[in-house]
């Protein structure tokens, strides 16, 4: 009689096991992410016509010149329509020599140079960030762009480094001082004919291919906001459109 139960307890625990195997869910693979893209529109805030940015329905950075007409419009209908905004600060090139009104200029003091930063955070209150308009001159400057870097941090703003000059020390400096930063990839439309756009747009989905992600500055011409009307439907199946503040790096 015992040896009968003992047959039957194995026979039970057999099929438990059994089923409890058949039922157990399988491993499930991770999806691959998607190289990532973000697409940053400068020089923005001179013309009505800038709108036409705000209206993408996908990711993008709109960059505003802070002392420019149309600023405080753009960036309140920017941010109502779930776009981020950073200030595109005007920074001395190398072809100006000279000291202009509402652009960081080398010869400006700390006093001055923080006075400028001042104004154009109180123009753009709801930027999350900032990068340079022009600036091969001043980007180089290490002491200056520890300045800036220093009211960024308080503000706890990001800084994208548009590398306008290969001598820029901005993102290193910005990276030193524990501010959130990343640098430009690729120009869009420094040529702005469509088969030049078209053709920066593939290096940056190879770049982005190589190393994960790829940053995209572009400018409010014509051919550029065609390119980017039709760009959800015809060029990211393989990648994601992301916000700038997405991709920065510690």
């Amino acid at each position: 009689m015992n040896r009968c139960l003992v047959i039957l307890l194995l026979l039970n625990l057999s099929v438990a096991t059994a089923k409890e195997a058949t039922t157990a869910t399988p491993p499930v693979d991770s999806p691959q992410a998607k190289p990532r893209i973000a697409i940053v529109i400068d020089d923005l805030g001179h013309h009505a016509d800038n709108h036409a940015f705000v209206a993408l329905k996908y990711p993008l950075t709109l960059a505003i010149m802070p002392f420019s007409r149309k600023a405080e419009e753009l960036a309140a209908a920017a941010t109502k329509a779930g776009h981020e905004v950073m200030i595109h600060m005007p920074m001395q090139p190398e072809s100006l020599p000279e000291q202009t009104q509402e652009v960081l200029d080398i010869q400006d003091t700390k006093a001055q140079f923080i006075a400028t930063l001042s104004a154009a955070f109180s123009r753009l209150p709801q930027a999350s960030g900032l990068n340079n308009h022009q600036g091969s001159l001043m980007t180089a400057e290490e002491e200056q762009m520890s300045w800036l870097m220093h009211e960024l941090k308080q503000r706890q703003m990001y800084f994208l480094d548009s590398r306008t000059s290969v001598a820029t020390v901005a993102e290193a400096t910005a990276r030193k001082l524990g501010v959130p930063s990343n640098r430009r990839h690729v120009f869009l439309d420094n040529d702005p004919s469509p088969a030049a756009i078209t053709e920066q747009w593939l290096q940056a989905e190879n770049i982005a291919q190589k190393q994960g992600y790829a940053i995209v500055i572009g400018h409010p011409y014509p051919s550029t906001l065609a390119f980017l009307q039709q760009l959800k439907d015809q060029h990211v199946d393989n990648f994601e459109l992301v916000y700038f503040s997405e991709l920065l790096q510690e």
